[in-house]
């Protein structure tokens, strides 16, 4: 005769079916219902005693007393704030002992439990597959529905992130849709899991719902589980199937299930989650499930699309992503959680009545992060925005939760040098583009590579300048200049009437004047008006490789200050460089700002290599001089072009490309963090 059963009942259908196999035995059985937890008519009829889940002293009285010898752990469990547990002698003891960090995380806190239960409580705790073999998942299809190719590529991608967060002792699930993570699990459970997939669901084929063991699992207590409810929760979330891992899960009643998937029109099948319980090398598993990535303007749009080509590349494609970002971001993958342009303010002036939303978009950018958990957050440029992120998610000291590798260095060279410090207190490691920057941060303790900056592999210089004439019509003898206003729209607001003053007055000496404006994104209907205003035929390109070829093809530029002049210089092209404030921004500007010079070839050479005109010197007569200069004067473009052999000289690192230097950076950091969490 087996020994009278104890049951520890939590929510759910189990402890009902755990109860009817022990009267289907003739065995004896006592339960311990947890109050707010468990069914109240599951147990008519059944000797029972409910318990609050703090009062973990009482629960043991009272399984003493009943003479139960072993313990079942049974039902869903939702856990409560320190301060509503309210744990009695027995329990704050325990957390006395083992300490409250060791018990972070579920699988944490209900190993430490059992060993309690058994070395010190005399009881023998056993798992429900014992009780009931029939529950646990089995290989292959239930129903009538198989999973196609798409959805057996959404299962391998949630399955990772599933086993990532396991491995993190944080949940038994994800969601995947189109090769991309929609959300984990936490302690909240897969409803809510569920419910945030729902809000996140992209358009086409529905996602799969993934839930397996944590590899490592302490599988008496806490085996992922799924039944009719959780079909009918899956397709509320709009999925087009649930897999689970066979022989690490349980399914309460799998025919009703199979019944259930098949009239909803899903899939539920049983798959093979592999050496689950043995923690993987990256080798092992080629793959770091999930990476937030979040870019606020074009330029970090630019750098991040480049930087996940190159993750996808040295991870095999086995990799996914989430966060914010624009365009070219989303042509590799990336589904933004809101409007990139939201974040492409600049300036104090333009900034201040932006405030409100912007903080918002912050909490609810920290929060999907906190939500989702990935293996690293890789946040480019756009300090204002994203350092507020880093902080929330840090807090205010620095943790070992989620790494953090910010692209792109904050300028303390040329202004606030005391932010080194500030942000080497949340972030993990800082990716920077200019080879004179790790030593500013480094001496903070901040980790710091060097990649590259990564305009030297954009193609700039491989334009095609006759072809490009040729192709849109230009005459022999026209001569072409680029216009590059900006790729925001404050500073084509601020520039285009300056530059079409400076256009009318070359157009005095150069009749045969020709623009080309390249633009694209958020400015482009904006670039557009504004060409229709300027006094000489202006021609408007979009995409990369157009705007090279004009490059190539042009006689001079006329540029805002930012990364393009540094695409124009790796195309060789003379140039003249502007940009103009609002005079708010300016005035504090010149206030905190040290460095000589806004152009990053004067930059790099420490010199006035490439004329440039700022503020009140951003003026129409001064920019047609400079570029009347460049026109008539061979001289000062071969000046020009050896400035940009010197600069670009310095900025190329050695060995591999800047976006997979960045790429095997981002890589050796989560690895590094994952061996520290070991």
């Amino acid at each position: 005769m087996p020994p009278k059963l104890g049951i520890l009942a939590g929510g759910g259908p189990l402890p009902a079916q755990i109860i009817q196999a022990c009267r289907d035995q003739g065995r004896e059985c006592f339960v311990v219902a947890f109050e707010g937890q468990a069914d109240a008519e599951a147990f008519g009829g059944v000797p029972h005693a409910w318990v609050r889940l703090g009062a973990a002293g009482v629960s043991i009285e009272s399984l003493r007393r009943e003479k139960c010898k072993e313990l079942v752990m049974a039902g869903s469990i939702r856990r409560p704030s320190f301060s509503s547990l309210r744990p009695d002698k027995w329990a704050t003891l325990f957390i006395a002992k083992y300490g409250a960090l060791n018990l972070v995380g579920d699988d944490n806190l209900l190993k430490t439990l059992i060993n309690a239960l058994e070395d010190e409580e005399g009881f023998r705790v056993i798992g429900v597959e014992t009780l009931l073999p029939d529950l646990l998942a089995p290989k292959g299809v239930y129903g009538k529905i198989e999973p196609d190719w798409q959805a057996n590529d959404d299962i391998q991608c949630a399955l990772e992130a599933a086993l990532d967060i396991g491995r993190r002792d944080i949940g038994q699930g994800a969601v995947a849709q189109l090769g991309q993570v929609l959300a984990v699990e936490d302690n909240k459970g897969t409803d809510a899991l569920l419910k945030q997939a729902k809000k996140l669901r992209l358009d086409g084929p529905g996602g799969v719902l993934v839930k397996a063991k944590k590899p490592g699992q302490e599988t008496r207590a806490d085996l992922p589980t799924i039944g009719t409810a959780t079909v009918e929760a899956a397709l509320d979330a709009g999925l087009r199937g649930i897999a689970i891992e066979a022989g690490g899960a349980l399914v309460v009643d799998i025919k009703a299930v199979a019944e259930a998937a098949d009239k909803a029109g899903l899939f539920v099948i049983g798959i093979d989650a592999g050496k689950s319980g043995k923690q993987p090398t990256d080798t092992e598993t080629g793959s770091l499930p999930l990476i937030f990535l979040v870019a606020g303007e074009p330029s970090g749009d630019t750098l991040g699309a480049k930087l996940m080509k190159s993750l996808k590349k040295q991870t095999k494609d086995k990799i996914s992503f989430s966060g914010i970002g624009g365009n070219r971001m989303e042509e590799q993958g990336l589904k933004s959680m809101f409007p990139m342009d939201e974040l492409s303010v600049m300036g104090i002036a333009e900034v201040l009545p932006k405030i409100p939303r912007l903080l918002g978009r912050i909490n609810e950018t920290a929060a999907a992060i906190a939500r989702l958990r990935p293996a690293c957050v890789v946040t480019i440029d756009s300090p204002d925005f994203n350092f507020r992120v880093a902080k929330r998610l840090k807090g205010p000291k620095k943790n070992k939760g989620i790494p953090i590798v910010h692209y792109v260095a904050p300028s303390v060279w040329a202004w606030r040098p005391g932010r080194a410090k500030k942000i080497s207190r949340f972030l993990d490691h800082l990716l920077t583009l200019l080879p004179f920057e790790p030593p500013y941060f480094e001496k903070e303790g901040l980790p710091t590579t060097f990649v590259g900056h990564p305009v030297i592999e954009s193609g700039a210089a491989k334009g095609n300048g006759p072809e490009f004439r040729k192709r849109h019509g230009f005459a022999p003898d026209d001569e072409i200049i680029s216009i590059l206003p900006g790729s925001r729209l404050s500073e084509v607001s601020r520039l285009h009437r300056i530059f079409g003053e400076t256009l009318f007055m070359l157009k005095k000496t150069h009749p045969n004047l020709r623009a080309v404006v390249p633009a694209a994104g958020p400015v482009i209907i904006a670039v557009r008006r504004m060409a229709g205003e300027w006094p000489i035929p202006t021609l408007i390109v979009e995409s990369d490789q157009e705007k090279f070829d004009a490059f190539a093809a042009s006689n001079v530029a006329l540029a805002a200050s930012g990364t393009v002049a540094l695409e124009l210089a790796v195309a060789g092209t003379p140039t003249v460089i502007a940009y103009k404030t609002n005079i708010l921004t300016a005035v504090i500007a010149k206030i905190l700002v040290k460095a000589r010079f806004a152009n990053l070839i004067n930059l790099v050479l420490d010199r006035d290599a490439i004329p440039e005109f700022l503020q009140s010197a951003c003026r129409p007569e001064f920019l047609s001089a400079a570029l009347e200069d460049l026109l008539r004067d061979e001289g000062r473009r071969k000046n020009q072009a050896a400035a940009y052999h010197e600069a670009l000289k310095q900025l190329t690192p050695k060995g591999p490309s800047p976006a997979d230097q960045a790429a095997k950076t981002v890589l050796d950091v989560i690895s590094q963090h994952r061996k520290e969490g070991d």
